[in-house]
Order: structure tokens, then C-alpha cells, then sequence
């Protein structure tokens, strides 16, 4: 086999060719990535020993040329071209498959053009029945007939009466008969039209690519792969919490769109974690040039030279605290980012339908049990009430990718979200809907007569706070309790604390400043944390937030 990247210029100037071939190659398999899709089309025929050019039509408008790649077996490739805007020096012969198409269209519309035809004769008996009846009625009702004899003009248009109804009764049940099986019929001309219409090659919507094979007397089978960036896929979860049964499932899904120009019929799907349009090597890191402040012309000049971080952190000569940012490193937003080398696949065993700029397909993949631990988590610095979060453990043996999650609590539905990256083994809190019966407060004493739960002088501020959980519900829950006090990054800004009572835990997972409590609230219990923060700063300095 050979591989060959196909460019708009022909690669190799090809002997005289023995024969033009013109086939359409069929869309067989899809990979699928998160922001992008390879397509693989094979055409196989029998080449006799010599040289040929193979005409295939029927590729997607937004085909790049560089994004090609042809392999053949059974056949060696030689020169490639892939055709955009002038046509061919001549009209190519109809593949076999091309004519077999417009074969089929035109035997379906002579079917159904015959159908309609007899349909339409049928009722035309019934018609000049109706109107027999109308003129025998008239004709009996007329001037000219009221000198006839009764019993005459009885016998005489009696039985062309009773014939005329027997032939409108005998038109309507036909008609009806003759409709039965036409509405399959005119779907399956739809079809045919459709898939004639894929064959042919509309002026502006379809490319052709011309490739110069060398045969080798056997079956030959031709592989075009191209690489789009019009189709994605995204996984979707429902998350299911059963706190009577302590009990949390998720099902894994996955959405695919696409709008490459064509439909997808039939094609062996597989997604890919891979991003082959994204980034594939390390980011490259440039010279950074710091800037202090001139308190004199309040304007900013470069620093000639490596400043130290006492330096940044302290300015006494205007009066004030300078904050000092740290650099964080800065991080590519990847669906696999910190998996060096792990690229996961789905492999989906059924075939796959998919329309160009219409479906929105929806794949499911796997369900897997997790084991929570369920718990009320109150923040009352943002929220007035508490909300119901399960604890647990990514245990399915794999990633959890990025994406949209749908979360059910004791089978309703409760609110969507985000799952973020989750390696397996690592944890996992997911939130399933608020606690309205929790109420939560975060209270500054006597606040109403004069702020006097918040002291702030030119260089100290002192907070009082009283943190209120209630529970109105009728049962125990387990709970947690998260708030906050500020941090300081400068020697020149002191930060003295106290709770009571005093939190479980400081500084959780690393995150500094956060306080957090642990416990149970028992049925209508009421629970109070009184919090006092004094901040401590040089005369004359500015106290600012250090974002």
C-alpha cells in the first residue's frame, strides 16, 4: 500500500491513459473528534493491468486539498489532482452505479406516473356517472317530458339511474384500492431521486478527484480519507440520586453534529478524544518585563532590572501596600489536559445515520453506579438556603470527560450543569437542586442601627458575623458548612481571625482562606457561628482587593 497527501498541483505527470473511469466513492466510516471529523471512502472495481484514471465524484464542497490522503490496494497510485473550479477537458463516461441510479429514478416515476394515470381514469368513471345522474334527474323534471306517460318515462330512466349509481359506488371503492401502496411508492422515489442527486455532481456544491492508477489484474480498492473541521461530538450525562437507597446512577451519552455537505448514511461511527485541529506541541514561553509604580508622576516606567519580591510587595516612599499578583501558569483549555499520550476512543457497533445541518444525534454509551455520600452544604455568604450534594468517587475505570449534565434527585428533575475532567479514581461533588427547608443567614449584629458589626478606621477594619443555619425540615441531615476570611500576601497587612465554634477544616484542597464545618443538623435545631476578622495596615497606606 501507498500513501500519498494530496495538493492542488498534479504530483506526477502520468503516461497516456489507457481508460477514464468515473465512479462515486462511498462514505464508510466517520472518526469523529471534538472539533473536527475523518472521513474514509472506498470505491472498489476490477482494474485490468495498465494505466487508468479514476474519476471520482461526489466529494463535499468544503474538502481541502491538503487534508486528502488516497492509499490504494491492489492498485499502485500515481498522480492525483482534485478538481475545483474548471471542468473537465471532456465528459467522462457514466459509472455503471451512475446509471443504474437513473435507471431506477425513471422506472419509479414511470410506476407512479402509470398509477396516477388509472387513478385518474377511475375516478373520471365515477364523475360522468354523477353527472348521468344529474341529466336523467333534469330530463325527468323537464317540460318536454310531462306529456310522456309515467310509467314509461319511469322504465326508461329508472335502470339508467340505478346504473349510474352502481358505476359512482364501483368508481369510489377502485380509487380507494388504487391509492393503497402509493404513498410507499413516491417515498421510494424520494430516495432514488436523493441518492441520483449524491451521484451527480451539482455545479458549486460538489468536488471531483482525478487519480492516475497503475492496475495489477485484480480487485483493486481505493481508500480517500479527509480531514474536516465541520462535525463535533460532546458527551452528555444524566446523573440520578436515590438518597432513600444511597444510591447515585450515571448514564453516559453522546451528541454528534455535523455539517460537512452531506449526509452520513449508514457509516461506522467511532469518537475520539483526540483534537487533531488543536494544539499539538508545547506552548513557548516569552521574556516578561515587570513595571513599578512612580508615586511622584503616578505613572508607570519598565524596571531596568530584576526586582525582588520584598521590593514589589512594599512602596514606603508614597504611602501604599502595592498588592503582588503571582504569576500563575497559564493553561490551554483541553479536554485531556495532564493526560500526556491517553487518547480515548468509543468504538460505536451499530451503523450510524446522520443528516447534514439537521440531526443532532444522541448516542447512548454506558451506565455505571457511583456510591455517595449525601450531605447539606450551606454557604450562607451567597445562598439562603442549603443545597443537596452527593460526595463520591469517579470508580467507572475511566475519564470523565467535560460535559453537559443533567441531574435528577428521587426522579425529578432538579437542574443541568457541567461535569468537569475527572480522571478515574479522582473525587467528585455534584450539586442536585436546593434545600429550601435549610435556611441560612449571614447576619452583622445591630447592622440596622448603625453598622456596628463593622468597624473601619484609616488603617484597620474589624467584621462581626454571625453565620444562622435553621432547619425547618422534618428530618436529621448531614451537614457542611463553608465560608471564608480574607488572605494576606504582604507583611505590611496583618490578618487576625476567630469562630466560634472553631471550623473542622482550613484551608480545604489547598484553597486559601476557606473554613469549613462538619456535623449533623437535627429536625427544627437552629445553629449559630460567630466570626470576627481584624485587618491590620500601615497609616496612610490603601487597602484594595488582591485579585
Amino acid at each position: 500500500m501507498r500513501y500519498l497527501l494530496i495538493s492542488t498541483a498534479i504530483l506526477l505527470a502520468g503516461p497516456a491513459l489507457a481508460d477514464r473511469i468515473e465512479t462515486a466513492a462511498r462514505l464508510t466510516d466517520v472518526t469523529v473528534y471534538p472539533w473536527s471529523a475523518v472521513t474514509l471512502r472506498k470505491v472498489d472495481l476490477d482494474l485490468p493491468v495498465g494505466t487508468h484514471e479514476l474519476v471520482i465524484t461526489g466529494l463535499p464542497f468544503d474538502r481541502d486539498p491538503a487534508r486528502l490522503r488516497v492509499e490504494g490496494e491492489g492498485a499502485t497510485i500515481g498522480a492525483v489532482r482534485l478538481q475545483q473550479e474548471r471542468a473537465l477537458p471532456e465528459t467522462p463516461e457514466k459509472s455503471q452505479e451512475l446509471i443504474a441510479a437513473e435507471r431506477e429514478v425513471i422506472r419509479l416515476t414511470t410506476a407512479l406516473n402509470e398509477r396516477d394515470a388509472d387513478t385518474a381514469s377511475i375516478r373520471a368513471r365515477g364523475t360522468a356517472a354523477s353527472d348521468m345522474i344529474d341529466f336523467l334527474m333534469k330530463l325527468a323534471g323537464s317540460d318536454s317530458a310531462g306529456g310522456q306517460d309515467i310509467t314509461a318515462l319511469t322504465g326508461a330512466v329508472g335502470p339508467l339511474l340505478t346504473e349510474a349509481r352502481e358505476t359512482m359506488v364501483r368508481a369510489a371503492t377502485e380509487a380507494a384500492q388504487a391509492e393503497l401502496g402509493r404513498e410507499e411508492l413516491a417515498d421510494t422515489l424520494t430516495r432514488a431521486q436523493a441518492r441520483l442527486d449524491a451521484l451527480r455532481q451539482p455545479d458549486g456544491e460538489r468536488r471531483t478527484l482525478i487519480v492516475t492508477v497503475q492496475g495489477q489484474g485484480k480487485p483493486a480498492q481505493i481508500r480517500i480519507s479527509a480531514l474536516t473541521d465541520n462535525a463535533r461530538w460532546a458527551p452528555v450525562y444524566d446523573l440520578s440520586l436515590n438518597r432513600k437507597e444511597r444510591k447515585l446512577r450515571m448514564e453516559r451519552g453522546l451528541t454528534v453534529f455535523q455539517n460537512t455537505g452531506e449526509d452520513w448514511q449508514g457509516v461506522h461511527l467511532t469518537l475520539s478524544t483526540a483534537r487533531p485541529m488543536g494544539q499539538s506541541a508545547p506552548s513557548e514561553l516569552q521574556p516578561e518585563f515587570l513595571r513599578v509604580l512612580d508615586n511622584e508622576s503616578k505613572s508607570y516606567s519598565r524596571a531596568a532590572a530584576p526586582v525582588s519580591d520584598e521590593s514589589l510587595a512594599r512602596m514606603e516612599d508614597g504611602g501604599y501596600v502595592i498588592p503582588v499578583t503571582e504569576v500563575e501558569p497559564v493553561v490551554v483549555d483541553s479536554a485531556i489536559a495532564g493526560m500526556v499520550g491517553e487518547t480515548v476512543v468509543y468504538d460505536y457497533p451499530t451503523p450510524v445515520d446522520l443528516r447534514d445541518s439537521s440531526d443532532a444525534l444522541r448516542l447512548p454509551l454506558d451506565a455505571h453506579d457511583l456510591t455517595p455520600e449525601i450531605v447539606a452544604e450551606a454557604v450562607p455568604r451567597h445562598d439562603n438556603s442549603a443545597y443537596l450534594v452527593a460526595d463520591t468517587v469517579n470508580s467507572t475505570g475511566a475519564v470523565i470527560l467535560p460535559g453537559d449534565a443533567t441531574f435528577y434527585a428521587d426522579g425529578a428533575l432538579v437542574g443541568r450543569g457541567m461535569l468537569a475532567l475527572t480522571a478515574a479514581g479522582d473525587d467528585m461533588k455534584l450539586g442536585f437542586g436546593p434545600l429550601t427547608g435549610i435556611k441560612l443567614e449571614r447576619r452583622l449584629p445591630d447592622e440596622s442601627e448603625g453598622d456596628r458589626g463593622l468597624i473601619v478606621k484609616s488603617s484597620e477594619r474589624q467584621e462581626t458575623a454571625i453565620l444562622k443555619i435553621r432547619n425547618l425540615t422534618g428530618e436529621e441531615w448531614p451537614l457542611r458548612i463553608i465560608d471564608q476570611v480574607p488572605v494576606s500576601r504582604q507583611e505590611d497587612l496583618s490578618i487576625d481571625w476567630s469562630a466560634d465554634p472553631a471550623p473542622d477544616e482550613t484551608d480545604p484542597d489547598g484553597k486559601r482562606g476557606l473554613l469549613v464545618w462538619n456535623g449533623k443538623i437535627a429536625a427544627g435545631e437552629e445553629r449559630d457561628i460567630t466570626m470576627t476578622t481584624k485587618l491590620r495596615w500601615p497609616d496612610g497606606a490603601v487597602l484594595i482587593p488582591d485579585n
